[in-house]
């Protein structure tokens, strides 16, 4: 703007000035915004020209027939305008303003706008943000604070110790894809690969109680500080897991027919994120198609097995848990998108009361499904 506004063509009329600063200083933002840069441009006007000191009263009355011009601009020669302004509208719109300009002049003016438009320059284009990566988030403190936990399921598939079942407080920390407790001394670490972090009515006579199911079954209830700590360890542990966790593998093999599901490495995955969000959704995709498929054969069986149960149970789970993760690598990587790749899913799914799959094909009993 300040080299603009040094050059001499500011001695011309008002419409050739306003037309030569357009040209060369793009208006961007809102309506104030390009009021407050066009008030500018009256005022050096103002200032630097002396004929216009002797036909008008102030830069504000300048600031008024700038403004004018620029509004018949659009009207004149904007396409989403159909009834374009008439002379005797700008004439009247003006002496509302108590402009004292002459009709001469005020003719000459929408003349000269009509015949020949007053081009605007375009904003320079914006350069896209650069996408985060996964080295960003390697070694972060995502989320530290007080937790209460409680040991609920082991990874046998079985409760754990009526000694060991005891709520405890802990000082939390989740760094990278460690989440580290510690107290006293004592230091206990959960790698939250496939991981999910969900509300649960479990124990109603604690307040603010979260599940946190891992990889290898085992069930931890973690009670936060409040509603709202309890929402950012949720947020926080599910985005950890959906950026570190690589792609399952296959199931193992073997000579049962029991079904197995799908290893889970502990590797951390070395894709990128992008890589990493297109991965979940063809996941969950995946078992959308074996979920109906499943569905599809218990309809031709009147009395489904355990082992369908299981299975069912299982499928249900893991969709949950990779649309959380798509969903939340969706919203990290377009935080400014109108429409999601994925729908947001509820934190507060309750998971109470769940029985772990391997205890419930051991002893042939259906999961309870919350």
């Amino acid at each position: 703007f300040t080299a603009i506004i040094g050059k001499q063509w500011y001695q011309r009329r008002v419409r050739d000035a306003v037309r030569v600063f357009v040209e060369r200083a793009p208006l961007i933002g809102e309506n104030s915004s390009r009021e407050r840069i066009l008030f500018h441009l009256s005022k050096h006007l103002w200032d630097t020209n002396s004929a216009l000191r002797q036909q008008l009263s102030g830069p504000e009355e300048i600031h008024t027939l700038v403004c004018a011009l620029m509004m018949l601009n659009t009207d004149l020669h904007g396409g989403m305008v159909d009834k374009k302004m008439t002379y005797n509208q700008f004439e009247s719109n003006l002496r509302n303003t108590d402009t004292n300009i002459d009709k001469g002049t005020l003719k000459e003016l929408y003349n000269g706008i009509k015949a020949k438009p007053i081009i605007v320059s375009a904003p320079p284009p914006q350069q896209p943000k650069p996408l985060p990566t996964l080295e960003q988030y390697e070694n972060v403190i995502h989320k530290q604070g007080s937790l209460v936990k409680k040991n609920f399921v082991l990874a046998s598939g079985k409760r754990p110790g009526i000694f060991k079942r005891g709520w405890k407080r802990w000082d939390a920390e989740l760094r990278g894809s460690k989440l580290t407790f510690s107290k006293g001394g004592k230091k206990m670490e959960v790698i939250c690969h496939h991981c999910l972090a969900s509300r649960t009515m479990a124990h109603r006579a604690r307040h603010c109680v979260m599940m946190l199911v891992c990889a290898d079954d085992r069930q931890f209830l973690l009670q936060a500080v409040d509603d709202t700590d309890m929402q950012e360890w949720m947020h926080a542990i599910n985005k950890v897991a959906a950026m570190f966790s690589a792609l399952p593998m296959a199931a193992p093999v073997s000579n049962s027919n029991q079904f197995q599901p799908h290893s889970l490495p502990m590797s951390r995955t070395k894709c990128s994120l992008e890589e990493q969000l297109q991965n979940h959704m063809t996941q969950v995709d995946k078992l959308t198609q074996e979920y109906d498929s499943l569905i599809r054969q218990q309809s031709n069986t009147t009395t489904p097995s355990y082992e369908w149960h299981y299975k069912k149970r299982y499928l249900e789970r893991e969709k949950e848990k990779f649309e959380e993760y798509a969903h939340l690598l969706n919203t990290l990587l377009y935080p400014d998108s109108e429409e999601s790749l994925m729908s947001p899913q509820s934190f507060g799914r309750a998971t109470a009361n769940r029985m772990s799959y391997k205890r419930a094909v051991q002893k042939n009993v259906k999961p309870v499904n919350v």
